[in-house]
């Protein structure tokens, strides 16, 4: 038995999301690639709180907190549409790493996943 059941829509949603992007001829960019990018294209944005504690999370291999955290900087006013789009590719390249990793039977990316999902429900 899987201890870690997939049991709310949010992570059901999100794994759909995910298999329903569209598959190109480049491949998704790894976490850490997203998280490179994101920093080049966000400019004076880059003192916002919540994208510094993205940051930090995810150069120390924290992706939950990493993704909570951009889901926050997406809230947060003064970020431009390209901007916002940089934070969403982030975040859904490090969601694909850890569903990648969890379907792998990684725990800690299990966990990671479910506290992504706790905070969206709240």
């Amino acid at each position: 038995m899987n201890p870690y059941p997939m049991k709310t829509p949010a992570l059901t949603a999100t794994v759909l999301l995910l298999a329903s992007l569209p598959i190109g001829c480049s491949r998704q960019p790894s976490a850490a690639e997203g998280v490179t990018q994101m920093e080049k294209s966000l400019g004076k944005a880059m003192e916002n709180p919540a994208v510094q504690l993205a940051i930090a999370a995810a150069k120390t291999n924290d992706l939950g907190v990493g993704v909570v955290a951009l889901q926050e900087a997406k809230r947060s006013p003064g970020l431009s549409a390209e901007q916002l789009q940089s934070v969403e590719q982030t975040s859904q390249a490090i969601i694909a790493e850890l569903l990648q990793r969890a379907a792998d039977g990684d725990a800690r990316a299990k966990a990671d996943l479910q506290l992504i999902e706790q905070s969206r429900s709240q």
